[in-house]
C-alpha cells in the first residue's frame, strides 16, 4: 500500500487558517514631503556646486544624488560630527 493511502484525515480536524486584516499604509503629512523635497534640493545644490562633500561611513566619496540618498536610507552617511572626530584623531597621530 502506498504511503498516501495510509494517511487518513480526521473529520474532527479544523481549519486553522485565520484571515488577518492588513493595515492601510498611512501617507506622510504634506509637511514631511515638502521637507524631503527641500533636503533633496539642498543636497543636489551642494553636489553640483562642489561646496560640500558627502562620504559613507567607510570613507567612500559619494558623487551623485542617488548615492547620497541611498546612503541616507541605509544609515551609512558619515555625519559631520563623526568626520570631525576622525580629522582630530588623524591630526593627533
Amino acid at each position: 500500500m502506498s504511503k498516501i493511502n495510509t494517511f487518513r484525515r480526521s473529520p474532527a480536524r479544523r481549519n486553522t487558517f485565520r484571515p488577518r486584516l492588513v493595515r492601510k499604509r498611512t501617507e506622510a503629512p504634506p509637511e514631511a514631503y515638502e521637507a524631503a523635497l527641500q533636503l533633496v534640493a539642498l543636497i543636489e545644490q551642494h553636489l553640483s556646486a562642489g561646496t560640500r562633500h558627502y562620504r559613507t561611513k567607510s570613507g567612500e566619496l559619494l558623487r551623485t544624488l542617488d548615492q547620497v540618498i541611498n546612503a541616507i536610507l541605509e544609515d551609512n552617511l558619515l555625519l559631520e560630527a563623526e568626520d570631525f572626530g576622525r580629522q582630530e584623531l588623524a591630526r593627533a597621530a
